[in-house]
């Protein structure tokens, strides 16, 4: 039962993986915990951080295992970007159905900071998350020919994976002894 619903769980994620190309577009690479995205023609860096006890020395990227405060901090790669202006919205999943269907419709969102200059200071969002879930965060940037560029960067908030790992290597470890001790008991049945 449980593993059929994990199995439903992973096709749904993987089938709106394949069919929001527009979220997940940005085709980010990860280092050190820190994810890059391309918006236009700029490569960005990302960094994630919670506050929470055990996790103030911590970089997060796609997955903030806690509830609680979150910040992503942006900044660019390249050098003389100081009066480009970068605005930030962090967005939250709405409905399941339209992120199937139309990845942009499917987020609402509950934080905008305005926009700002490179230059003046650390562009960052910070915001207070209550509920577990899927949200997302939205850079817009002017491009040099005065065009509005976006990308969005979809991560997860509330999700203890290394905890839902473990969890998964303890059962998979006991259906194996299970099965081992099944196939034992089979084959002593058998030689007497």
């Amino acid at each position: 039962m449980l593993t059929r619903l994990i199995a439903k769980l992973f096709m749904a994620v993987l089938f709106g993986l394949g069919m929001s190309g527009t979220v997940f577009a940005h085709a980010g690479e990860h280092h050190s915990q820190n994810c890059f995205i391309d918006v236009g023609d700029i490569r960005l860096r990302l960094s994630g951080y919670q506050f929470q006890p055990g996790l103030e020395n911590e970089h997060f990227c796609r997955v903030f295992p806690e509830l609680g405060q979150i910040i992503i901090a942006v900044e660019p790669l390249e050098e003389g970007l100081e009066n480009r202006q970068i605005a930030l919205e962090l967005l939250e999943l709405s409905s399941w159905t339209d992120w199937l269907l139309n990845a942009e419709k499917a987020f609402a969102v509950i934080k905008q900071q305005p926009a700002k200059a490179f230059g003046a200071g650390l562009i960052s969002v910070e915001q207070t998350i209550r509920q577990r879930g899927v949200y997302a965060l939205k850079v817009i940037m002017q491009d040099d020919s005065g065009h509005l560029r976006h990308q969005y960067f979809v991560f997860l908030v509330g999700i203890p994976v290394k905890k839902i790992l473990a969890v998964l290597a303890g059962l998979v470890l006991l259906a194996m002894g299970f099965i081992w001790s099944r196939r034992i008991a089979v084959k002593s049945n058998r030689a007497t």
